[in-house]
């Protein structure tokens, strides 16, 4: 055991010593986890936490236990508490929450460089078995990982019998946790009535898993392999904080592929996973390819457009509407834009965020503002009116570009769309006495 649990903290890929903020509860396998860093501490420094969950009736003769036995042994303890009054439904899962965000909270106040825990093998068969019993993504069928970002569990490979026989030969201490005999729990459950059976079946019943467990990274390095491949392809480009996605290649991708690359966008900032419900919706979101159709999961906007799948964070569209005098300036986050009257230039500059403009109706202001789906305006080069939306749309704008397109008007009628087309009411011709020159550019 000592040496398997040696070989684990290899992982951690380290030359220092470590800071371990050891999850202790007063059962059997964090008080024997307790036991064995005190007793080999060349392996790391250790602060112990107790998280008392105020769930049973002896959880806190629990936390007594192991703050004295932190105290007989000189080694450094923090005690903390959690609401668990208003948890009426999925017990198991919000203790789980909120037991590691107060574990997160305090690694931090004492500059420890993990939470270690000590799940066991056998705490991996079961979690294994419900995640398939629950029908959960394929990413978390692995189970129970040692390393995550940093929460550590260096006995993931010892047995509940070793851990047992280590506490029966060091006389560890502990006292069992009476909500571990609710079989109306299914973690329960599986432990006192399923995982037996299946041991009298398969005797060695940890290999198999283990197997799994292997096979299914396997699958997920793969994955993520080419998940890479995807997102660095010419498939999915990323401009003004849009992600565009080629909606052809993008549909025919296999469906856990379409979801890693969508879970990779949505995880820029921290991890997210896909909830079974969500990935049911996202599913019926995507095979109906109805352009126009967006839906937002975790703060980000996915849309589907006619060439693109689009992905974006900027929810809202921010309220433009400003009058504009010659040679004043407006610029915010989004944009900058300022007009002023000017000569006929000599050379027509190429760039989109100039234009000049025949200016003698102006009124000695402009007004910039956001586009209404009811504008219309004549395209240059094009005989009559025709609504901007329908315009942009023939254009293969964007449904998300669309609606961070602005308009420059004089009064009521749209001079230009800004960094887009001029109208052919404003267009310089050789009789345009008065000449104005307006600037639009799009941070």
């Amino acid at each position: 055991m000592k040496n398997r649990i040696i070989e684990n903290l290899k992982s951690l890929d380290t030359q220092k010593k470590q800071h371990f903020l050891l999850a202790v509860s007063g059962g059997i396998d964090s008080m024997v986890m307790l036991d064995f860093f005190y007793n080999n501490p060349s392996l790391a420094s250790v602060t112990v936490c107790y998280i008392n969950h105020n769930s049973h009736s002896k959880s806190k003769k629990m936390g007594k236990l192991v703050s004295n036995y932190c105290s007989n042994n000189n080694i450094s303890y923090i005690e903390s508490s959690i609401d668990s009054s208003k948890i009426k439904s999925n017990i198991e899962a919000q203790f789980r929450d909120k037991r590691y965000s107060e574990l997160a909270k305090i690694c931090k106040e004492v500059n420890a460089d993990y939470i270690v825990t000590a799940h066991h093998s056998d705490d991996q068969i079961e979690t294994i078995l419900m995640k398939i019993l629950n029908a959960s993504s394929f990413s978390s069928m692995i189970g129970i990982r040692s390393l995550n970002n940093n929460i550590f569990r260096p006995m993931l490979n010892i047995k509940k019998s070793e851990i047992i026989q280590y506490a029966k030969k060091n006389k560890v201490a502990f006292i069992a946790d009476p909500t571990n005999e609710d079989i109306t729990l299914t973690r329960n459950f599986l432990r006192k009535k399923v995982i037996p059976v299946l041991e009298h079946i398969k005797p060695n019943l940890h290999k198999p898993f283990e197997d799994f467990q292997k096979k299914t990274k396997d699958m997920e390095e793969l994955l993520s392999f080419t998940t890479d491949k995807f997102i660095k392809s010419d498939d999915m480009r990323f401009s003004q904080n849009i992600y565009y996605i080629n909606k052809g290649r993008f549909l025919t991708l296999p469906f856990l592929l379409k979801i890693n690359v969508i879970k990779r966008i949505l995880s820029k900032d921290s991890e997210f996973y896909f909830s079974k419900n969500l990935l049911a919706e996202l599913s019926a979101f995507l095979n109906k390819e109805v352009v126009g159709s967006e839906k937002i999961i975790n703060k980000t906007k996915i849309l589907i457009d006619r060439d693109c799948i689009l992905l974006t964070e900027n929810l809202d569209i921010i309220p433009v509407y400003r009058e504009v005098k010659p040679g004043e300036i407006i610029e915010n986050n989004d944009f900058l834009f300022h007009w002023n009257y000017d000569k006929r230039p000599k050379i027509f500059l190429k760039d989109p965020s100039f234009e000049y403009v025949d200016a003698e109706h102006f009124n000695n202001k402009l007004i910039i503002r956001n586009l209404d789906n009811d504008d219309t305006f004549s395209p240059l080069g094009l005989s009559g009116t025709k609504k901007v939306n329908q315009y942009l749309t023939d254009q293969k704008v964007s449904s998300i570009d669309k609606d961070k397109t602005l308009v420059v008007c004089n009064e009521k009628d749209i001079v230009w769309l800004a960094g887009k087309q001029i109208s052919n009411n404003y267009k310089l011709t050789k009789k345009s006495k008065l000449i104005a020159k307006l600037n639009f550019l799009r941070k």
